[in-house]
């Protein structure tokens, strides 16, 4: 779904004008919202409605009930109260809807997702750099571990780890700088020549490493902390 416009209305979202998004994290459409947000753009606001003169009137800030102003005509104070209504109330106010302003958990909820993807993303480049270069290949690790088991020192009268050398990282041979491919000509009846071509399986390494590291040098630094804690 591509999404251009999204209003915010009391329960929900309205999307394109014609989808009706609940507030919910579990729908896909709802953060589809989200990513919406995070690609730069701004929901519209709720509609905020303005009551006109005679809502206001008859309203809980208007006119008194039927009991009180029957109060009010037996002392003499009900036209004075009906004129106190009106001046705060003219019919100058016709009523008006506004736009309210954009829920700021709504704002919050783009940006933790956003950020929850950035350290996805960044954690997955760090592993991805982290591989061997397949031009060069990969020297073997050889550790001291112990086994386990342990032994009786007759020199130190003390029990002690037995310990051996084992590999822990097996040696890769660096891969051919390049191959021989066949390239061919635009005469039909010419014969197919050799050529020599960048190992495709470098090639590939090397994009996938310029992109990795393009997602590490894009990371913000809050983003960074947070891996590294």
């Amino acid at each position: 779904m591509i999404i251009e416009t999204v209003k915010i209305q009391e329960h929900g979202y309205l999307v394109n004008d014609i989808m009706s998004v609940p507030n919910e994290p579990s729908n896909r459409h709802y953060q589809l919202i989200l990513d919406w947000i995070n690609e730069g753009n701004l929901p519209e606001g709720r509609d905020v409605i303005e009551p006109d003169y005679v809502a206001l009137r008859t309203g809980p800030e208007g006119y008194a009930s039927t009991g009180d102003q029957l109060g009010m005509i037996a002392e003499g104070t009900q036209a004075a109260h009906v004129a106190e209504v009106k001046a705060r109330f003219p019919k100058s106010n016709t009523g008006s809807i506004t736009i309210g302003d954009v829920p700021q958990v709504l704002l919050d909820a783009a940006a933790d997702k956003l950020f929850a993807e950035q350290l996805s993303d960044y954690t997955t480049a760090i592993s991805r750099l982290a591989r061997y270069i397949v031009a060069d290949g990969r020297e073997e690790v050889i550790e001291s571990q112990a086994t386990g088991e342990r032994v009786f020192n007759e020199e130190t009268l003390e029990m002690e780890d037995v310990v051996v050398d084992m590999v822990t990282v097996t040696a890769i041979e660096p891969v051919d700088a390049t191959i021989i491919q066949l390239a061919y000509s635009d005469d039909v009846d010419a014969d197919p020549t050799e050529e020599a071509i960048e190992n495709p399986l470098i090639t590939q390494d090397n994009i996938e490493r310029v992109s990795a590291q393009a997602v590490v040098d894009a990371t913000p630094q809050p983003v960074i902390d947070e891996y590294n804690s």
